[in-house]
């Protein structure tokens, strides 16, 4: 397009309504500024990264990535269960997908070099859990591709009690 005015720049609520399920389509597989591209590009729709970012907000798409407050409450979880048990592995979910061990290693190692917090640090005090966090204790017949928790959940009831199942749910907060 070769001039700005040909473009869709919204300016009102209003304005957002007709491209709402795109845009949540599309943000779901992509990150905002490909979705912003995609939008300028096959629908004429120019929007600041603000404005993206209110609306997501607003839509209740913020979910996608792990916000440091989480992430502080998933070690402060780790940490209070390697206190009790150092051998005893943990599984964690958030909004029902399995949050990945390595991402958890590398916000702690960034977050104690930042100083947000201290190696020793039990996060008692900086750390709230949320109800969409779920953990749990893997046995040695634990399947590493489940990547969901309905899928975890599902597993966990057709194989009976927890003692005899491969997923120990834990929500002991």
């Amino acid at each position: 397009m070769s001039s700005k005015n040909q473009y869709i720049r919204p300016s009102r609520p209003e304005d957002w309504e007709p491209y709402r399920d795109t845009i949540e389509a599309l943000y779901k597989e992509n990150k905002l500024k490909d979705v912003m591209d995609t939008m300028e590009a096959t629908y004429a729709f120019k929007a600041t990264t603000r404005q993206y970012k209110i609306k997501i907000k607003e839509w209740g798409l913020d979910d996608k990535y792990i916000k440091t407050g989480e992430y502080l409450g998933i070690l402060k979880v780790k940490r209070r269960r390697e206190r009790e048990d150092p051998n005893r592995d943990t599984v964690f979910w958030l909004r029902g997908k399995q949050v990945d061990p390595a991402s958890i290693t590398r916000f702690e190692t960034r977050a104690t070099k930042r100083g947000l917090i201290k190696a020793t640090d039990t996060l008692s005090d900086k750390a709230s859990l949320g109800d969409d966090l779920q953990y749990m204790t893997p046995t040695e017949d634990y399947d590493e591709d489940i990547t969901s928790y309905d899928d975890y959940y599902s597993a966990y009831e057709t194989r009976g009690q927890p003692s005899s199942s491969a997923y120990q749910y834990s929500n002991d907060r």
